[in-house]
């Protein structure tokens, strides 16, 4: 292994070790500013829609062509690590389990060869954005005036996908990753005395009918609405105390599906499903949405230029059939400009994503960089 990829390796495990939640990235911004820095980019915008940065890297000599964007993560998750890796979080309750320690090694392993060399008619921006895991950072990017003065023409990200075989590139044109939201339902009854419940209104068979409907209902539905799922993540009602009969419960639910206009159906669907039960209760019952993500739209024109960069590099390319059930809020740029993004397979092994085991796989540094300067070149 030679002495550059030994410290992108070392910078990796450096950012895996101090994990930051979703809008609390200060310290991990920080840190990738401090290694930006030394790549002499053309400007560093800090503070992009809290503490996301953009670097840019100018043209050698010429007026850009094209603006293209690459973009990294910042953000960990609430989990509490159990590796017994020597680079694990030293944060309890948070680690980096989705790999977005690897996606910023790799842009600033990108930075570095934009050092070296800048393209000839191409400006390339590298975006590091926070607050990924709740979808709630591209939006604030987007809406930041820095943000919004940048013209670019095309943005690019890549994901590590554990289970899949290493090194291989993974991608699909049109739906990638899908649409999801989390809906919150609040059940308000009225408490009574355990021993004489018929005098309150314990909203337990409310929540018992809505799982079931949905149950009962939700395989007819996804016949006419395929790769559309949904999971209960939460209930909550009561104490524990045997003295009383609880008036109030809450529970959540999410739902995916391949595209935005899928996802509305469903939530529709089982808003409406919701109504129906609230209408024979006495009490009240809301809903809210929470935590959407836009589903990610691959531009068949970017994956082209993917998988062309994936041939120059002799990676081994694979089409999917499918768009992933899961999220990524990637996914928010397409309204703007037309985005693609890919996966990286992380070895068959490899703990799943979200994990308390998981660790991002070093042999996926090189690769992503060079994946990402190929792509640069097709444009050049």
């Amino acid at each position: 292994m030679n002495q550059k990829m030994e410290s992108l390796i070392t910078l990796r495990r450096e950012l895996h070790k101090y994990p930051e939640l979703s809008g609390e990235e200060s310290e991990t911004s920080q840190k990738v500013i401090h290694e930006l820095e030394k790549c002499d980019p053309s400007q560093i915008i800090k503070n992009v829609g809290g503490d996301g940065i953009v670097a840019i890297f100018n043209p050698s000599e010429n007026e850009a062509d094209k603006t293209i964007l690459f973009r990294a993560e910042l953000d960990g998750l609430p989990i509490h690590e159990a590796t017994e890796a020597d680079h694990q979080s030293v944060h309890q309750g948070k680690m980096h389990a989705c790999g977005h320690d690897g996606h910023m090694a790799i842009l600033i392993g990108l930075a570095r060869e934009l050092q070296k060399k800048r393209p000839d008619r191409v400006r390339v921006l590298l975006l590091f954005q926070p607050a990924e895991e709740t979808g709630k950072g591209a939006l604030k990017i987007l809406e930041d005036k820095k943000f919004k003065e940048l013209i670019i023409d095309h943005g690019y990200a890549l994901h590590n996908l554990p289970g899949f075989d290493e090194n291989t590139l993974y991608i699909r044109s049109d739906s990638f990753a899908s649409a999801s939201v989390g809906v919150d339902i609040s059940i308000k009854g009225e408490s009574s005395h355990a021993a004489y419940p018929e005098q309150g209104m314990n909203p337990s068979n409310v929540i018992a009918g809505i799982i079931q409907k949905i149950n009962d209902e939700f395989e007819d539905f996804s016949k006419s609405h395929s790769g559309s799922k949904y999971a209960v993540t939460y209930i909550k009602m009561g104490e524990k105390a045997f003295g009383t009969s609880p008036g109030e419960a809450a529970m959540g639910l999410t739902f995916r599906s391949e595209t935005d206009e899928m996802l509305k159906k469903c939530l529709d669907w089982v808003e409406n499903l919701v109504k129906n039960e609230a209408d024979s209760f006495s009490g009240s019952i809301t809903t809210s949405r929470v935590e959407p993500f836009a589903a990610t739209i691959n531009s068949s024109e970017g994956c082209d230029i993917v998988k062309n960069a994936a041939k120059e590099m002799d990676v081994e390319v694979e089409e999917l059939e499918r768009a992933f059930p899961w999220s990524e809020d990637f996914g928010r740029f397409g309204e703007k400009f037309p985005i693609t993004l890919f996966g990286l397979g992380s070895g068959n092994d490899s703990a799943p994503l979200h994990s308390e085991k998981y660790d991002f796989n070093d042999s996926l540094l090189p690769t992503g960089v060079r994946i990402f300067k190929a792509i640069i070149d097709c444009y050049s």
